[in-house]
């Protein structure tokens, strides 16, 4: 009850005052992560619904909504993700199972067509990701050639067309071939190319009218596929599965690493008391675990439990004695008994069974040290060690060492994640000190796709070894006694060009001479591999982040991953498509053959990427401008070449030499490979015009002699019209001296 003492009207300030802090309350609430009700569904069909997953409004974390629909093909209860049927949830490792539509190309015999099925697929990132380490790109058919093609990669493999040596169990690439993936994506699409004689050998091989042969593509669950060549010339593949196949997705929450969500009270998703956060792999987002001796959900407010470490359902680990304590256990000491004669007789029984138990130990401990030393000794033989050794005594000086495994492991801290450098399609590549201090890089290599392989590593690393070029990154050594082989390199310490061109402080402080400077080592390094290495080396993967530079800026070119020699038959050829997208020869992606003038289109990109300080695939851009190749291209057919120039060597460098450069980068990327020029005749035109560079703008230091010599007799009136002090002709000097050049 209420009494007034004073006006009514008094009251008014007051109710003011409370509504103002109700609607702050409100404000504030809405800015914390909302938890499930009670009245959320926990299951749908056979699916257990965890949080931050949920059913229904307010059941789950922005992004993370399911629905629960009957099929069509019965009453059953299905839990979708989207559009695809989810089959479960990993709160532990940030996992969910889907299972995703296949790709296919179907030919009909009676009407001679080829209609596609698209199942590509673009997740919300974040949360959602493809796992790198649980899938694989999956090709089933005959002489089917397919590849995805995602946001920053490109993969593919193409199967045989001899379906009498396809195998049930082994998908090698005769009705079926896989590749790993090189990292976690959020998207890809599916494109299929048909063979040149696949409609031929479909209608030859077809004795039915209307029989339908089809090839399928799809990345899915590595575990979750088992050929079977009962594939091959029918539907079976898309029947069994009802056009879908599970695939593992990766999941995080929020878009922040744990220590910047952690800061943010309101937001931060791990909500019980006894949870631990863990920053995601791909540096976007974190995923939340109960701690040690804890079980449950660490995304609800106490949803983390203690773990009875006592209870009969739990082996006890001191029965009787034991005591459970908030996230661990407890075993008091006893008041130690008297001993009697049957106590003593126990005890020594138990000694006697303990040093048998201990002898048997050493014994199993000794033959599984010897089976071990057997594995590592079968390795090396399998790797070609023994081969390798005796070239190595044969050719003393090779600089080319045989490591123990046991040696890099030290050098690298235990390959700690901490030391890694780089990861890329081949493999992943760790910075290693040795005891003598020197520093290595050590690549520890993707697994090999057969024997034939194995058999020919050792003798294809001492030819790499053997190369001896000062652009070229020198291989130091091998590891040979793993399962799959490590390799050794010199340590180049001032990053890639990728990371020069497009780093925080992108191009703008890199003068003209210095990027010509930087493609003309290049250029010598892989013509050195194309025209000097025996037997002929095809990098196969040239790539501004595969050319390092030293503390000089002098370049390097690395990664021999994709590399192959050049075989002396020409009929053999490469099946398996990789590369990154924006390199890649587009005559390559047709026909599967690597040849010498792909490393040329390649490096007409970085050369690109030097004039323009772009980067070769840009998605944020409209569909014409993605690729700077095409780009460039179309701005040479305009004649508005120096549009697409970085405007700082516009600024600072001579016209004529932009042009000329620019020139010799459109030959490189002519899409007919017979075409181009040779790395030899790149090399060489680069290093004319640096030299033109060179000595153009220091006539007063240079003997006029000494410069015919470099440039040639046609030059000399350029030179003394230079040496006078006459600037004011400045760009027909250059021309000519490019003139003469040519």
């Amino acid at each position: 009850m209420y009494y007034y003492h004073k006006n009514s009207t008094d009251t008014v300030p007051m109710l003011l005052l409370l509504l103002f802090s109700l609607t702050c309350a409100l404000q504030f609430q809405a800015k914390t992560v909302a938890l499930p009700s009670a009245s959320c569904p926990e299951t749908c069909g056979d699916v257990k619904i965890v949080y931050p997953f949920g059913i229904g409004a307010g059941c789950a974390m922005k992004g993370f909504d399911l629905e629960c629909n009957k099929t069509k093909a019965s009453s059953a209860n299905v839990t979708y993700l989207g559009s695809m049927p989810l089959l479960n949830i990993s709160l532990l490792h940030g996992e969910i199972r889907v299972k995703h539509r296949i790709s296919s190309m179907c030919y009909n015999s009676s009407s001679r067509d080829i209609t596609y099925r698209n199942g590509g697929m673009t997740l919300d990132n974040p949360p959602f990701t493809f796992s790198e380490q649980r899938n694989r790109f999956t090709v089933v058919g005959v002489n089917v050639l397919a590849y995805m093609i995602g946001s920053t990669n490109v993969l593919g493999c193409r199967t045989q067309s001899n379906i009498l040596t396809a195998r049930n169990g082994f998908c090698d690439g005769d009705g079926c071939c896989q590749v790993a993936l090189t990292s976690n994506m959020s998207d890809y699409d599916v494109n299929f190319n048909p063979m040149d004689n696949t409609t031929e050998y479909y209608t030859n091989g077809s004795s039915t009218d209307g029989a339908e042969y089809c090839g399928y593509a799809v990345m899915m669950e590595a575990t979750a596929f088992q050929f079977r060549t009962a594939y091959l010339n029918t539907t079976l593949f898309w029947d069994e599965n009802t056009g879908r196949v599970p695939v593992i997705l990766n999941w995080v929450v929020g878009d922040e690493t744990c220590d910047a969500a952690s800061k943010k009270v309101d937001s931060y998703a791990c909500r019980s008391n006894n949870s631990k956060c863990i920053d995601s792999s791909n540096g976007i987002g974190y995923l939340c675990n109960c701690t040690d001796g804890y079980d449950g959900n660490p995304y609800l407010t106490d949803g983390c439990q203690d773990i009875d470490e006592c209870a009969v359902n739990v082996p006890r680990p001191c029965p009787g004695h034991c005591t459970n304590m908030p996230g661990n256990y407890s075993c008091p000491d006893e008041k130690p008994p008297s001993y009697s004669g049957t106590v003593v007789l126990v005890v020594g029984l138990s000694t006697g069974v303990v040093i048998v138990v201990i002898s048997i130990t050493c014994t199993y401990l000794i033959l599984e040290r010897k089976k071990l030393a057997n594995i590592k000794h079968k390795n090396f033989q399998q790797h070609g060690g023994m081969l390798l050794l005796q070239e190595i005594s044969l050719k003393q000086g090779t600089g080319f060492s045989i490591f123990r495994e046991a040696e890099l492991i030290e050098a690298t801290d235990k390959f700690s994640d901490k030391n890694i450098l780089g990861r890329g399609g081949h493999g992943t590549v760790y910075k290693g000190t040795l005891k003598d201090g020197s520093m290595i890089a050590i690549k520890r290599c993707v697994s090999m796709a057969n024997e034939q392989q194995k058999k020919e590593f050792g003798k294809e690393m001492l030819i790499l070894s053997q190369i001896n070029h000062k652009n070229i990154v020198k291989l130091l050594g091998c590891c040979l006694e793993v399962e799959v082989p490590m390799l050794v390199y010199e340590f180049i310490p001032n990053g890639t060009l990728f990371q020069f061109i497009h780093g925080d402080n992108g191009c703008y402080n890199i003068p003209f001479s210095t990027r010509l400077h930087i493609a003309l080592e290049s250029a010598q390094a892989l013509a050195y591999l194309h025209s000097w290495a025996s037997p002929p080396i095809l990098h196969g993967d040239v790539k501004s982040s595969n050319i390092l530079l030293d503390e000089n800026f002098a370049a390097t070119v690395s990664d021999f991953g994709a590399s192959i020699l050049a075989p002396a038959d020409k009929s053999q050829f490469m099946t398996l498509v990789q590369g990154t997208c924006g390199y890649l020869d587009p005559e390559y992606m047709q026909t599967c053959h690597l040849t010498d003038k792909s490393d040329v289109y390649s490096f007409g990109v970085v050369l690109l990427e030097l004039l323009t300080g772009k980067a070769a695939f840009n998605l944020e851009g409209p569909e014409n401008e993605r690729s700077l190749s095409l780009r460039f291209l179309n701005a040479m057919k305009e004649d508005r070449v120096m549009d697409v120039i970085d405007d700082q060597i516009k600024s600072d460098s001579d016209t004529g030499l932009l042009e000329e450069v620019a020139e010799l980068a459109k030959q490189c990327l002519e899409m007919v490979g017979e075409r181009r020029p040779s790395m030899s005749d790149v090399a060489e035109k680069l290093d004319r015009l640096s030299k033109v560079m060179q000595h153009l703008w220091v006539p007063a230091q240079r003997d006029p002699e000494e410069m015919e010599s470099l440039l040639g007799e046609s030059s000399v009136a350029s030179l003394e019209m230079i040496s006078t002090g006459n600037f004011s002709m400045e760009r027909r000097i250059v021309q000519g001296l490019l003139e003469s050049e040519r």
